[in-house]
């Protein structure tokens, strides 16, 4: 499964929990086993989303989910860093600078930028850098 954004990841999230209702509700025994398919998207969500998340949600227990997930091998990917390591970038020719922008995200993350051109492309920059998060 690749790694979705979180709005993604919570829609295959309400997705699966429907698949596992359906299932239950047409199920012949009460306690019949729940099919492989189920178990591979519950497992793969793990590694996006909380495990105990996913185990409410799907109407698992966490120790269940988890423990079927360790017998799979599958490894829980990291979160992102909450915020991007320091970059400088140097110039390979210095210019005067012509104007200055400084941007900062409600997160406290900031952009500055120095530039010398007289008009500079910073629309799609600053748009990259607002939304991402």
């Amino acid at each position: 499964m690749t790694l979705l954004p979180s709005v993604q990841a919570e829609e295959h999230l309400s997705h699966v929990a429907q698949e596992f209702a359906q299932w239950r509700h047409n199920r012949t025994t009460p306690r019949g086993r729940i099919p492989k398919p189920l178990w591979a998207q519950a497992i793969a969500l793990t590694q996006q989303l909380p495990l105990a998340r996913v185990a409410q949600q799907l109407g698992l227990t966490p120790y269940t989910l988890k423990r079927r997930r360790d017998e799979t091998g599958a490894v829980s990917v990291p979160p992102p860093p909450s915020s991007p390591h320091f970059v400088e970038v140097q110039a390979s020719a210095w210019r005067t600078p012509t104007a200055e922008v400084e941007v900062q995200r409600a997160d406290g993350t900031r952009l500055r930028i120095t530039y010398s051109e007289s008009s500079p492309a910073l629309a799609p920059l600053l748009q990259t850098f607002l939304e991402s998060r």
